[in-house]
């Protein structure tokens, strides 16, 4: 609860920027710049025809934007795992190589009752193993790992003695480890680092927090490190890190005095990039490569500047910064290797600038590749919903920063995912024109390079995609079709220039 609402406040806070706005990206396409990208995208992908893969689910007594669908994919042995959690509650582990035949359910789980909400997640690729979290009938919710067959599925440990849960998070791979965070329940209650072989034996407790700590829900996967955020009960924020020993699972330093929450987090090569929220409505910016003397803050923000975090690009960091009060969203970079230094790249227009409540904010979908960033703005309004949504594409300078479609969603339910893959290539979701009919769609970063992908969903209705992973030479995501069920999507990545030498 402490860190929604952290939440809740730096996107709505308002930003004193300090500077004059100079130049603004226009709305209208940029056909000379474009043309010229295109030309540079001689060898990038290009997506071929999206195709259901296989009927798993069964037809939803659910709206389509709540109907169970596969989900929590990843990419293990060269193919796609996925967990598929039915509404009669059977839990199943699936595995698929884009092909029906080779979509197969790898193991199951006997139906729960309903209101256990128990689910199969936190699947977690680690070497030749693949770690998971389910509740079993027999010993509550623990942790299970495969090797991607049937019988090499089965129990890591009962870390909580018969059906009482065990309460984990922070499921990393660090080699041929999974560390991991266990949260004990009842008094006096605590957290526990873990981490596991797979075996029992080798499951075993690295360190045991002071009492009476929280630790966030954000952490940062860096290198063979795990790094996490413990907040004091008497005040006081640390960063911790773990590389799976006992002698490497330690505090790194004292990031705050008080209490405060860890919000954004980027990486980029060897660093991370994190911001903190403050009691008192203060925005920092930190970098961090895991050690003592590599963890510095980068700059403090006052309380009428809320920030966010864009990514790295080059020798910057990009922040978006909100100005409410001129419902404004620009675009800064700090030099990386400086500290507190900021300079001004660019503004984003507002045409709903001289209404109420229509200020403008980073929704939080962010992703980045090959020197891009992709992400959504949002425009505020007096409901829960937002006013308008906007996919945007930045390579980090203001001829680069461009409107590629709005709306995407509109709904205040369901944020269309954004999904960055090799040679610029990025898949989202939005609605035709109209605002009706959210499908897949995709683009290469420009505007006319931006297009549906398919139309799923019977009847102009919403197909709901998202989920979007890159496998071997496929892009898989969840939609819901005519089956009236969420199923497994795929679309093959095809290249340009073995289609040019053909």
């Amino acid at each position: 609860m402490r860190e929604w609402w952290a939440a809740v406040m730096v996107g709505w806070l308002s930003v004193g920027c300090g500077e004059p706005v100079r130049e603004e990206v226009a709305l209208a396409d940029m056909p000379a710049a474009e043309a010229s990208e295109v030309a540079a995208q001689a060898c990038a992908p290009v997506a071929g025809e999206a195709q259901r893969v296989k009927v798993i689910l069964p037809p939803s007594s659910f709206p389509a934007r709540l109907a169970e669908m596969p989900e929590s994919f990843v990419e293990f042995q060269g193919q796609l795992f996925f967990a598929v959690n039915f509404a009669d509650g059977r839990r199943t582990l699936w595995k698929s190589d884009g092909t029906e035949a080779g979509t197969v359910e790898v193991y199951g789980f006997a139906p729960l009752p309903f209101f256990s909400f128990s689910r199969l997640r936190g699947l977690t690729p680690v070497a030749d193993k693949l770690f998971f979290e389910v509740t079993d009938a027999t010993t509550g919710n623990e942790l299970w790992v495969t090797d991607g067959t049937t019988g090499g599925t089965h129990l890591v440990a009962d870390l909580s003695p018969g059906i009482e849960d065990s309460f984990l998070s922070h499921l990393t791979g660090l080699g041929a480890w999974l560390v991991f965070i266990r949260e004990l329940s009842g008094p006096p209650g605590g957290y526990e680092v873990w981490r596991s072989d797979g075996t029992p034996a080798g499951t075993v407790r690295l360190s045991v927090l002071p009492n009476g700590n929280f630790v966030s829900g954000r952490s940062i996967h860096l290198g063979n490190t795990l790094l996490f955020f413990v907040t004091h009960p008497t005040g006081g924020t640390d960063l911790w890190k773990t590389d799976g020993t006992v002698a490497g699972t330690a505090r790194v330093r004292r990031l705050d005095s008080g209490e405060a929450f860890p919000f954004d987090v980027r990486t980029a090569g060897g660093t991370a990039f994190f911001t903190l929220f403050d009691d008192g409505n203060m925005t920092e910016v930190w970098r961090t490569d895991g050690t003592p003397g590599g963890t510095h803050r980068m700059r403090t923000f006052g309380p009428a500047t809320s920030v966010r975090l864009l990514g790295a690009l080059g020798g910057y960091l990009y922040l978006a910064l909100t100005d409410v009060a001129a419902q404004r969203l620009h675009v800064y970079r700090m030099p990386l290797n400086t500290r507190g230094g900021r300079e001004y790249v660019t503004s984003l227009p507002n045409p709903y600038a001289d209404q109420p409540d229509a200020f403008p904010g980073l929704s939080g979908q962010v992703s980045a590749a090959d020197g891009r960033i992709y992400f959504t703005v949002f425009i505020g309004s007096p409901g829960p919903a937002p006013r308008d949504t906007q996919l945007w594409v930045t390579d980090g300078t203001a001829a680069g920063t461009r409107l590629l479609r709005r709306p995407l969603s509109l709904s205040d339910e369901y944020s269309s995912p954004v999904y960055a893959v090799h040679g610029q290539l990025a898949f989202f979701s939005a609605p035709q024109e109209g605002g009706f009919g959210i499908e897949p769609w995709l683009t290469d970063g420009t505007v006319g390079g931006t297009r549906r992908l398919r139309d799923i969903a019977p009847g102009g209705e919403s197909s709901y995609p998202g989920t979007f992973l890159r496998v071997g030479s496929r892009v898989f995501f969840n939609a819901y079709d005519e089956t009236l069920a969420g199923q497994l999507w795929s679309v093959p990545l095809l290249s340009t220039c073995a289609a040019g030498a053909r």
